[in-house]
């Protein structure tokens, strides 16, 4: 699934309008802040979890204890919030170079700033259901947010390599 959203892009596909019409514009550079924020959200909301089983964090070897506590069976929503802090921290490479080379580029403020909105608001959306959703709908739901936080930075490439290739 991991390449639909390239694929489409590259293909001229594009984040429906509709949808895009209803986010607000956001200055590039204060999304990629925004999208740092996002990716370590779940990490904080991992720390909550293993503080609120009582446990100290282990600073030392963090990732040993999120194991720990995971093979315990007393890890389910620190697994999952590691999980979609993981994914956050994949997804920021292609977001960051999409709203660099659109910015660069040239593409309209408007459409980089309204597809910023949207990889963020779907990024929050997928860290929400990664973390608190249960259920197979849920999974799917997370999945649409993941889908369109990539589209949205395939989109940003696409929309530069477009502007560029018309100079």
């Amino acid at each position: 699934m991991s390449v639909v959203p390239p694929l489409i892009a590259l293909a001229g596909g594009v984040v429906p309008g509709p949808l895009l019409n209803l986010m607000p514009e956001l200055c590039p550079l204060k999304a990629l802040l925004g999208s740092v924020f996002l990716y370590n959200m779940p990490h904080m909301v991992r720390v909550f979890y293993i503080l609120k089983g009582g446990d100290k964090l282990d600073n030392i070897n963090p990732r040993e204890q999120v194991q720990k506590l995971c093979a315990s069976g007393r890890g389910d929503m620190i697994s999952k919030a590691q999980s979609a802090h993981q994914n956050g921290l994949e997804s920021f490479p292609p977001f960051a170079a999409g709203v660099l080379a659109a910015t660069i580029a040239g593409v309209p403020g408007s459409l980089v700033g309204q597809l910023c909105s949207t990889h963020l608001f779907a990024r929050l959306g997928f860290n929400i259901t990664y973390i608190w959703g249960k259920g197979d709908a849920t999974a799917a739901i997370r999945s649409s947010f993941w889908v369109l936080s990539l589209l949205c930075s395939c989109q940003l490439i696409a929309a530069a390599s477009k502007k560029l290739g018309s100079k």
